[in-house]
């Protein structure tokens, strides 16, 4: 069957899917190893370190490896990590910390107050080549090591994402006499606390845990104590997506993640393997629309393009069902997610037309294309190669045609992109798959700050949502204020059509029905590797 991992609640038929290179089957017979199970994904990059690394796909890697602070339940509650409590101060900015006695990492170094010191000041110190940790770690004013067990961090102002943060792999323990012994070399010789140890890394091919024999200090989101139920894991890394499913099904891998719709679907009827999918958490996929740039600039253009594009249409069409649609600029599963958008741009073309009447688009000539004062009402559109953004691009030039707008688009590098956004070329450039939570997926993306060399291609500045993003990232108590400040942004956002939403991300994760007690926990990204056994091992 076809299940969502993490949640309870089952979906459409049985699926199948797969991943790894095809020389693997000549390295290794078919699931021949007693307690080991190979994976397969998309290339992470040259260095697998949480705090270097940005892209999603070390996430799950490395979280069998390193461990964090806190951890958070299914209910989104923290609950102790590698520290046991904590007492946050009245004023919200000083934290203290309590540690685990019990811990060591996989060289053999204590875990204890003096390496808390030392990951927060290595993310500090690391800069822009910590993007994605030192966006999670708030402006910090002073550590003090209270003693062997127990550290005070305290900030230059609240925080109400700093537990958060902590939670996620980004922010894990490292070893710091693995770090300072092998400096740029460490991802070659990575040390944290976690239940599997690193055992190899082929950059570019594949990625090696043994299990930690050590290991018995696992948090309470688990349901057992002691050392991890399987052997080994092997990741095997591959970026053609298509390669994927031929090898779960010849059984040359256990799981396979990140896989294509269409593949899923031509494989739903293999009884051997399930499909599980892991809705994310975080930034949806969607076109900005540039408010600075004519003719998106005009209100009642970005309206009318919202209306008269059928995303409902499209997600089926190109994602088969897998994925939901997108109603605002963070995705349904997120904390703090404002479901009352859903519904706020039903597909209307008539309303669609008759805003661009309303702003002076008249197709006056009959070719299909309106004009305003001898222009033609055109579009410009910057397209990365992500998630078959080529195959939405193409509906959406259709949808927006038969409203008499002419899309033109070009597909470009991200880097390339990034430069087209911050310097306000394009009207529409296409964004999705940043950030865990509200606070880092709306204010990088649409705090006037980050208009110019930042990510708020919209372009759009107000007070009043800069306002609401400042100050709710600011509550440590109020929960229910700080939900209500951040659906008061989307809403706002919304309201001025600063995006076209287009669908939530999802994992579709093929599995072996040998395989048991895999779940992918959507903040964070986290699976339970530690959970995981064979069955009748």
């Amino acid at each position: 069957m076809l299940k969502k991992l993490g949640f309870a609640v089952p979906l459409l038929p049985l699926l199948v899917v797969c991943t790894i290179l095809v020389a693997c089957s000549t390295e290794r017979s078919p699931l021949d190893d007693s307690n080991s199970i190979v994976l397969s994904s998309n290339k992470p990059g040259v260095r697998l370190d949480p705090h270097l690394d940005v892209k999603w796909e070390v996430l799950y890697i490395l979280s069998a490896v390193y461990e964090t602070l806190v951890y958070q339940d299914a209910g989104g509650n923290f609950v102790p990590g590698l520290a046991t409590e904590w007492i946050v101060g009245d004023d919200g900015k000083s934290y203290a910390f309590t540690l685990r006695e019990d811990v060591r990492f996989h060289d053999g170094s204590p875990f204890n107050a003096e390496v808390v010191k030392f990951n927060i000041e290595r993310i500090q110190s690391l800069g822009p080549r910590s993007l994605k940790a030192r966006s999670l770690l708030p402006d910090v004013k002073s550590i003090e090591i209270l003693d062997e067990y127990n550290i005070r961090i305290d900030l230059n102002e609240p925080n109400g994402f700093f537990l958060f943060g902590l939670s996620l792999p980004y922010l894990s323990m490292v070893s710091p006499t693995a770090v300072q012994t092998w400096g740029d070399e460490y991802h070659q010789h990575q040390s944290g606390t976690g239940p599997f140890m690193f055992e190899e890394y082929l950059v570019g091919d594949r990625y090696t845990l043994v299990r930690n024999p050590n290991y018995d200090w696992a948090p309470q989101i688990y349901n057992h104590d002691g050392p991890a139920y399987l052997e080994k894991i092997t990741w095997h890394f591959l970026a053609e997506p298509s390669t994927r499913a031929p090898a779960l099904l010849a059984g040359d891998v256990d799981v396979a993640v990140d896989l294509l719709p269409t593949d899923a679907q031509y494989v739903m009827d293999s009884p051997e393997h399930t499909v599980s999918i892991a809705n994310l958490t975080g930034q949806p996929a969607f076109w900005y629309l540039n408010t600075q740039l004519a003719p998106t600039n005009d209100i009642r253009v970005r309206r009318a393009i919202l209306h008269g594009a059928d995303m409902q249409i499209a997600v089926t069409a190109i994602k088969r069902g897998f994925n939901r649609v997108s109603h605002g600029p963070m995705a349904s599963v997120t904390p703090d997610y404002a479901s009352q958008l859903e519904g706020m741009y039903p597909h209307d073309p008539e309303l669609a037309i008759s805003l661009l009447e309303q702003a002076g688009w008249l197709d006056t000539d009959g070719d299909g294309t309106r004009e305003k004062d001898g222009m033609p009402l055109v579009v410009l559109m910057s397209m990365v190669n992500w998630g078959q953004s080529r195959e939405f691009s193409e509906l959406l030039y259709s949808q927006l045609k038969a409203i008499g707008i002419e899309l033109q688009i070009e597909m470009m590098d991200y880097g390339v992109q990034v430069e087209a956004g911050q310097r306000g070329r394009k009207n529409m450039l296409f964004m999705g798959g940043s950030g865990h939570s509200a606070f880092d997926t709306l204010k990088p993306f649409f705090h006037s700050d980050n208009a110019e060399q930042g990510f708020a291609w919209a372009k759009y500045q107000d007070p009043e949502l800069d306002r609401l993003l400042d100050e709710a990232a600011l509550l440590t108590g109020d929960v229910g204020k700080r939900t209500e400040m951040y659906e008061q942004a989307q809403t706002l956002i919304m309201e001025q059509a600063l995006i076209l939403p287009i669908y939530d991300y999802a994992l579709l994760i093929g599995v072996s029905n040998r395989v048991k007690g895999l779940e992918w926990r959507s903040v964070g990204l986290v699976p339970t590797f530690y959970e995981m056994y064979l069955e009748n091992q």
